[in-house]
């Protein structure tokens, strides 16, 4: 009996003396402590405000403009084949013009379809190379400055509704927008969408793709 008493007593001891170790280990009361600090971003206001975003949209916007321009060029050039094929009439002749009226509007239908396109295409890549860029910056941030979580601040956009007979009801509308949000609040002093704004304009160079 003294002997198992004994050794049940050593048992215990060398338990608590393994537990008192591993708490002195470097690192432990890193691991029981709570998580470092946290951060807010407004990632709409990020966009807005960066140098990036400003020279992208300034590119389409150009580009949109020139294919308007030749938009009015080839609508005009329409124009003025149906005025001749109005005006003719010999019926081989107009038969002739009719053909080919058609082939040159199925042709301009074709390439606006394009270039409708082309823009919202760029215009995606725009918004997903922002989107990465911006997270690449916050991480970098957010290792240089010790912040273990980064949350978009989604509390800050307004409710908006879409007043379109096609649209869902309004109702719908707000209580989609509503369950989507994820954050009630977020105190101004871990707002760090100023911070990310000035470190990503920083680093941007004009004239790069």
């Amino acid at each position: 009996m003294h002997r198992c008493s004994r050794l049940s007593f050593s048992s215990l001891v060398l338990v608590i003396i393994g537990l008192l170790t591993v708490g002195m280990l470097p690192g432990a009361a890193a691991q029981r402590s709570s998580s470092g600090p946290v951060a807010v971003v407004n990632l709409n206001g990020v966009m807005v405000g960066l140098n990036e975003r400003a020279d992208a949209e300034a590119r389409l916007r150009a580009k949109g403009e020139a294919i308007r321009a030749e938009v009015e060029i080839r609508q005009t050039s329409l124009r003025a084949m149906e005025e001749k094929f109005r005006a003719l009439t010999d019926q081989v002749a107009k038969l002739t013009a009719e053909e080919q009226l058609d082939s040159e509007l199925i042709q301009f239908m074709a390439w606006d379809e394009l270039m409708k396109q082309e823009l919202d295409g760029e215009r995606a890549w725009m918004l997903e190379k922002l989107y990465i860029d911006i997270m690449t910056a916050v991480k970098s941030m957010a290792d240089a400055e010790g912040i273990d979580l980064v949350l978009v601040n989604d509390g800050v956009r307004e409710i908006q509704t879409n007043m379109d007979p096609e649209s869902p009801p309004l109702e719908y509308q707000v209580r989609q927008q509503i369950a989507m949000r994820r954050i009630a609040f977020a105190a101004p002093r871990i707002d760090r969408t100023q911070d990310v704004i000035i470190r990503m304009n920083n680093a941007y160079s004009p004239g790069s793709p």
